[in-house]
C-alpha cells in the first residue's frame, strides 16, 4: 500500500492494526468522493508526504489532512477526520463506522436509473 493511504503509525512504526485500517478506509472514502480524480496529497512529493506524517507523529499542528471533497456532506467529512485522529484510540472502529453510515442511509430509497 502506498504511504499516501497509510496511517502515520504504520509508516513510521510499522504498526498495523484495525485502527490503522480505519485511517486507510477514510482515505479510500475520500477517493470515492472525489471520483478518483485526485490522488491523496497529489500536490506533495513522497518526501513531503513523509514529512507531513512526521508532523502528525510529533503532534505539532503543522500537519495537513486531506481537504473536504466538493459536494461531500459535512457529516461524512467529519467521519473521515475522526478516522484520521492522531491517537488511534480516538478513531472509531469499523462497527461504529458501519452504524454511522447505516443511520445516514435511513429512509434513503435509491431510484433505478433507466437508459
Amino acid at each position: 500500500m502506498p504511504i499516501r493511504w497509510m496511517a502515520w503509525e504504520s509508516v513510521l512504526l510499522g504498526k498495523f492494526t484495525s485502527k490503522s485500517d480505519v485511517w486507510s478506509f477514510a482515505v479510500t472514502l475520500w477517493e470515492i468522493l472525489t471520483f478518483s480524480r485526485h490522488q491523496p496529497y497529489e500536490h506533495l512529493s513522497d518526501a513531503k508526504v513523509i514529512e507531513n506524517i512526521g508532523h502528525i507523529y510529533q503532534d505539532n499542528n503543522k500537519y495537513e489532512f486531506l481537504k473536504m471533497p466538493p459536494n461531500c456532506p459535512r457529516e461524512i467529512y467529519d467521519l473521515m477526520c475522526e478516522c484520521w485522529q492522531r491517537n488511534e484510540s480516538n478513531r472509531p472502529n469499523f462497527r461504529e463506522i458501519h452504524l454511522f453510515l447505516q443511520r445516514k442511509n435511513l429512509g434513503f430509497k435509491p431510484t433505478l436509473m433507466t437508459y
